[in-house]
Order: C-alpha cells, then sequence, then structure tokens
C-alpha cells in the first residue's frame, strides 16, 4: 500500500501540517530517480522531502535536518527557492500530491502508472520536470477541481449497500474478484482489492464482501500505519491493522511507518544485493575448484611413476650387457619371462647404470606430485564442501539476520552494499584473511604494530594463537574452531609457518594456544608471553 491513493491522502494532511507556512529551501538529487525538496517548516526546522519515481518500492519519505546537495549534484526547479509553501492537499481523482507555492507556483508529486514523476506548474501549465521535462514542458494540467474527490466517492459508496451491489453485479463475473473490485471503487488498487477479499474468510458473497468495505473504510478514514517485517522477505506498509499473528511495528503517524518502511526496505534490498553478489563469488569459487579437480592428473601419474621405476630395474639388471650409446637400449623383461624385448629411451651421455638412477630419481618425482596432488584434491574437496554448504545456507535464509551473518564469513572476494560494514569486514581490512572451514577463519597479521593490534585488539579469549616458535613471525588468530578442530589447527599452523623467518625450513615448529593465555611483554611491539602452549611440527605452506 505503499502507493495507494489513501495513503497519500493522509500523507498529504500531515505534510500540510508540516511545512505550510514554512519555505522552500532548495531541490535536488543525487540519486537515479530520486528528489530531496529541502523545507524550512513554520517553526524554523529542517525537513527534508525524499520522493522517488519509477519504483514500484519506494514512495515518498521525510528526514529531519539539512541535507545539502553535493557539489557534484545540479540544483533542480531553482526558479522557486525560498517561497511560502501556502498549503499541501491531495488531487482529488488520483495518486497526486500538490504542494503550493505564492505567486502560483504548484509542485506536483505525481505517484500513478508509469507517469510517476515531480511536476512545476504555473497558471495552469507544466514548466519544469524532474524526469522527462523537454516533452512535458509547456503542456496543460489539469488539477480536476471540478470533480468529487476520491474519498468522498468512497465514503459514499461504503454507506450505499445497494449502490455497492449493483455495481459489483454489473463487472464482468469472469475477471478475477480483485480486478472487479478494483475498477469500481474509487482509490482501490488491486492490492487493496485483495486485502478486502481477505478480510471475508473465504465469504466472497455481496453481502459479506459490502460488509468488509464498511468496515475499511472506517480504517482508512482513521487509519493505523504498520509496516509488517516477516523474515526473509520485504517490508511492507499497511495502513490496516495487522491481522493477529501477524508481526507489525504500528505508529503514530503515516509519514513515520512511510519513514520506517523506506529505511527497512533499502536495508532489504542492500542485503540482498549483498546476498546476491555473494552468490555469485561463491558459484565462481565453486566453479575454479571442480576445474582444478578435474585438471589434476593423479592417475596418469601414478602409471607414469611405475613405468619410470620398471625401466629403472630392468635398465639395473641389463648392466654390463646393454650399450646406451644409440640412445635405447632393448632389455630383457625380468618381471615378465618370455616376453619381447622391452625398448627403453636412454641419455647417450650416461651409462646404464646412470640411466637407470635418472629413471628412479623421475619416478620419485611422480610420486611427490602424486602426493602433492592427493593433498590439492583434498583441500578442493573440503573447499568444495564448505563453499555449497555456504550456497546452500544462502539459498534457504529467511532473516535478514542469518543472511548478514552468512555475508560476514564470506570469503576474502566478497563485498557488502555500501552502509553495511561491520567488525568482520574491518577485520578482514586490516589483517590477512584465510577461510578455513564453514565458519573457521584465520586473520594474520602483517607486522609488528599489526601483530600486537591483532592479538590484543581483535582476538577474543577463547580465540587460538598461533606463532612459529622460536623466531619472529605473524600472529595469527584462528577464530571459529576450537581446541578440538586439528586439522584446522595443522592448516592454520602451516600458514602461520609460512608467515615467519623460517618460511624456509622443511619442518617448523609452531605454537597454538588459547589466546587467554598469551600476555603482552615490555618491549617492543608484538612481543608476548605464552603460557601453556602446545606445539605442532610442520612444513611452511601459503594458503
Amino acid at each position: 500500500m505503499i502507493r495507494n491513493y489513501f495513503t497519500f491522502y493522509h500523507a498529504a494532511q500531515e505534510l500540510h501540517e508540516e511545512i505550510s507556512g514554512g519555505f522552500l529551501f532548495e531541490i535536488h538529487s543525487q540519486e537515479r530517480n530520486e528528489l530531496t525538496l529541502g523545507f524550512i517548516t513554520h517553526d524554523g526546522r529542517h525537513l527534508q522531502l525524499i520522493v522517488t519515481v519509477r519504483s514500484r518500492e519506494f514512495s515518498l519519505s521525510t528526514r529531519e535536518g539539512l541535507n545539502r546537495r553535493r557539489r557534484n549534484s545540479a540544483a533542480i526547479m531553482s526558479r522557486i527557492y525560498e517561497l511560502k509553501v501556502e498549503r499541501v492537499d491531495m488531487a482529488p481523482l488520483d495518486r497526486e500530491i500538490r504542494i503550493t507555492l505564492e505567486g502560483g507556483w504548484l509542485i506536483v508529486l505525481r505517484f500513478f502508472s508509469a507517469e510517476t514523476n515531480v511536476l512545476l506548474v504555473h497558471e495552469g501549465r507544466i514548466v519544469d520536470a524532474f524526469k522527462d521535462a523537454r516533452e512535458l514542458e509547456g503542456s496543460s494540467y489539469e488539477n480536476g477541481m471540478s470533480d468529487e474527490p476520491v474519498f468522498r466517492s468512497i465514503e459514499r459508496l461504503a454507506g450505499d449497500r445497494e449502490r455497492f451491489l449493483e455495481l459489483l453485479a454489473a463487472t464482468d463475473a469472469g475477471l478475477p474478484l480483485e480486478r472487479r473490485l478494483a475498477s469500481f471503487l474509487p482509490g482501490f488498487d488491486r492490492d487493496l482489492a485483495r486485502r478486502l477479499i481477505a478480510r471475508t474468510a473465504g465469504d466472497h458473497s455481496p453481502e459479506k464482501l459490502y460488509g468488509c468495505l464498511e468496515a475499511i473504510f472506517y480504517e482508512l478514514a482513521s487509519p493505523a500505519p504498520c509496516v509488517i517485517e516477516n523474515p526473509g522477505q520485504p517490508p511492507d506498509f499497511s495502513m490496516l491493522e495487522a491481522h493477529d499473528g501477524i508481526e507489525s511495528a504500528p505508529f503514530g503517524s503515516v509519514l513515520e511507518a512511510m519513514n520506517h518502511y523506506a529505511r527497512r526496505m533499502h536495508r532489504f534490498m542492500h542485503l540482498q544485493s549483498g546476498a546476491g553478489d555473494l552468490r555469485r563469488e561463491l558459484l565462481q569459487q565453486i566453479g575454479r575448484a571442480e576445474k582444478e579437480i578435474n585438471e589434476l592428473e593423479s592417475a596418469d601419474l601414478i602409471e607414469t611413476a611405475k613405468r619410470y621405476e620398471t625401466y629403472g630395474h630392468l635398465l639395473t639388471g641389463a648392466i654390463g650387457s646393454a650399450d646406451p650409446g644409440s640412445g635405447e637400449v632393448a632389455v630383457t623383461d625380468i618381471f615378465a619371462p618370455g616376453a619381447p624385448l622391452v625398448t627403453i629411451a636412454v641419455k647417450p651421455g650416461l651409462n646404464v647404470q646412470e640411466n637407470a638412477a635418472w629413471y628412479f630419481s623421475r619416478a620419485a618425482k611422480c610420486r611427490e606430485k602424486i602426493k602433492a596432488s592427493e593433498e590439492r584434491r583434498m583441500q578442493l574437496d573440503t573447499s568444495l564442501r564448505s563453499l555449497r554448504m555456504k550456497l546452500d545456507r544462502l539459498d534457504v535464509a529467511e532473516s535478514g539476520d542469518e543472511l548478514r551473518q552468512i555475508i560476514g564469513k564470506g570469503s576474502r572476494g566478497g563485498k557488502l552494499a555500501p552502509g553495511h560494514g561491520n567488525k568482520s569486514d574491518q577485520r578482514q581490512a586490516r589483517f590477512r584473511t584465510v577461510p578455513l572451514a564453514d565458519g573457521i577463519t584465520l586473520y594474520v597479521g602483517k607486522d609488528a604494530r599489526n601483530n600486537e593490534l591483532l592479538t590484543f585488539g581483535h582476538a577474543r579469549p577463547d580465540d587460538i594463537w598461533l606463532h612459529a616458535r622460536g623466531t619472529s613471525g605473524s600472529h595469527c588468530i584462528l577464530k571459529g574452531a576450537g581446541m578440538h578442530n586439528m586439522s584446522e589447527i595443522r592448516r592454520a599452523a602451516e600458514i602461520a609457518a609460512w608467515y615467519s623467518a623460517a618460511k624456509n625450513s622443511g619442518l617448523v615448529p609452531v605454537m597454538y594456544v588459547l589466546k587467554k593465555y598469551v600476555r603482552k611483554a615490555k618491549g617492543a611491539p608484538g612481543s608476548v608471553h605464552v603460557e601453556r602452549e602446545k606445539v605442532l611440527m610442520v612444513k611452511p605452506r601459503k594458503e
């Protein structure tokens, strides 16, 4: 109902109380399809009227205080600045709020159909417009003053049962009921017609519909505006009282409810935008991980390693009986007696024994690659499980809190919509961040002062602190894990070893302990005393 006639009708009345007798200060636009009209009220307050055109989600809202336009935004309709506001009223026939200024100037806030716009009218002509000014300039503006206002029409109909039944019977019975009602009820759109139908509790008889219309009219005449917020759904503005069991926030005025709705809708849309960004990023990461898994060649490497090792053994058995001078040798297959000779390519500059050793070394390198490939496959499998779990949680999230939690645990590339940063995001900006599993993240300090900030400024007592033992290096904080999460602790220790002066060593001892057992020591920034630490011997490995 944020763009319903009756919503604007009451909003216009409240605006009249706020700004009539005051002055128009300035008009500017800083967002697409959004216009800000600044007023000084009769009691000297600054009030901003924010009008959104060509949007189904927004209409208008107000904001206290002065919000001057930015330097890169243009002033709009400046010829009417500092003119006195004489009155604010509602157009009689459609969704137009009219702000009458001294000198016969009229600002029209139009909210119907595709023609939503803000018009500047003088002497019955449109002289400027927020949108499509060139096309509209000079055209006539009809104010409809001779027609019966919508509110008066619906009041008469709500009090005339026979007329209601006659008009309903005259509609096309083949059309949906909400369309039939909206076609003859003044000010009713299909949304308000659906709300009327819902009041009948399934009894769609003409008599029941008329009874519900009577009740709704009195609610529209003296509204109880509220904003309905369901988990995972956009907020809903209503001029009618919410049904029992529906969570809603009631307000004392229509403008207050519209302001609250606008804030909640902006937050919902920003949150949805952040969720969409995270979903795209997760899908990209899943795609990259799956592609890398498919490109791992463990099976081929296994066969190659076996073949090289066999060649080494066959050449060893042929020492003294084969000549490598021609670049290849034919040797007996000692593993398959009676089989044809096996031809092996060799290096002419090496003797048979040296060629055998060369094949054994090639086999060993293949086995190292196989091991690295399998370890990488395990990492990718773990990462894929975590990414798919997060994607599943994102798809079934039912509240803003759930979405914010998931977004807050996004990978380093994830972005939030402007205005929704949190402490987690600040940590990611200040420190290196390595997601290890769903909900488990490692933060790595960048230098001595940054180490101290991470350990004593952002870490909590039950976070896990890691550091390479006996050498300089980064402080690391593991969040979301307990001392029982040994696979994540070991992975974090490998990263801590990498970000230490011992990164080129084969094995590095790394301390890990709950942060509450780490105390600041006198001396250089980042110096600490550690108690109750445990030690892992790990190979340094970058994230």
